[in-house]
């Protein structure tokens, strides 16, 4: 059988895992004379002195949007996950998310150490012991929680007006897609995160996936199950119109060949699909433009 393909995706890149990000953070950032306050997923209130020069990234959704607004300069260290725009490879790693090197945290002397999904409390502890300001924006699956990510991270910058105008370009694409899908029929789909000999990995009907798959004019196979793991004898039984995967790993190429998929009707009639999985998988400012690609998949003729 062929090789599990893609699991760091469910294990490092979709937010939805996280164990501490369950609702939404009621209290926005604040600025004021004596500096710029919020409250963040671990309910801690986060304040630093003014608008961060050095500023360590825990995820690659905070990653992407440091450099979408703009403030590529000041990003100092992110870990080994982070790996767009091309830029972050000049920039030190600081190791793997759940277990980044806190001494070379400290090294690069951060204003702010900004974190999310998979940040585990010992490492947050280990930072605050030694006076590193951490902010955790963990917020719940959804256009809205990214948003509202973008907006903070906007402000502990100094690019709100960056910031502000990245959210407006979102929502413009996001209404666009949703006006181009209505009244079309939707094709069953099934979304490819993992398959080979350790099983069968896709988007639950509890996840944030799932939503985008709806929302961009699909049926999802696997809307009647929670969580990750599917099985190939249901993917059979539901022979999708449509299949999306990742355009990394190989694994169109794969899918083709193996046993189970290559018979399905979409396989058969030409709608496998490649995606940039990281546009849907993380939570950042090119979800929007994950959400469109998805629905131009779907329904080409809309675009």
């Amino acid at each position: 059988m062929r090789r599990f393909l893609i699991i760091t995706i469910i294990l490092l890149g979709i937010s939805s895992f996280s164990a501490f990000a369950e609702g939404e953070r009621e209290i926005q950032p604040v600025v004021t004379e004596t500096g710029i306050t919020v409250m963040d997923s671990y309910d801690r209130s986060v304040t630093i002195g003014k608008a961060a020069t050095r500023v360590v990234s825990l995820a690659p959704s905070i990653t992407e949007t440091i450099f979408a607004l703009g403030m590529g300069d000041i990003l100092k260290g992110r870990t080994d996950y982070c790996d767009y725009p091309a830029e972050v490879q000049r920039i030190p790693s600081i190791g793997n998310l759940t277990e980044p090197d806190i001494e070379a945290i400290a090294e690069l002397n951060p204003d702010i150490v900004i974190a999310s999904t998979h940040f585990t409390k010992e490492s947050l502890d280990k930072l605050t012991a030694l006076s590193i300001p951490v902010v955790v924006l963990a917020e719940e699956d959804s256009f809205k929680g990214v948003y509202r990510t973008i907006e903070d991270i906007g402000r502990f910058t100094g690019a709100q007006d960056a910031g502000a105008s990245l959210i407006n370009s979102m929502k413009d694409t996001v209404n666009s897609v949703k006006e181009a899908v209505i009244g079309k029929e939707k094709p069953s789909v099934y979304y490819v995160i993992g398959f080979g000999e350790y099983g069968e990995f896709t988007a639950g009907g509890d996840t944030f996936i799932n939503q985008i798959i709806e929302m961009a004019g699909g049926n999802n196979i696997a809307s009647g199950i929670k969580g990750w793991s599917f099985s190939l004898e249901q993917i059979i039984d539901s022979d999708p119109d449509i299949l999306v995967c990742s355009k990394f790993r190989n694994a169109k190429n794969l899918l083709i060949e193996t046993n189970g998929y290559k018979d399905l009707k979409a396989v058969q009639t030409g709608n496998l699909f490649e995606i940039d999985n990281n546009m849907l998988d993380r939570q950042g400012p090119r979800l929007a433009e994950g959400l469109k690609a998805l629905a131009e998949i779907l329904h080409p003729d809309a675009f």
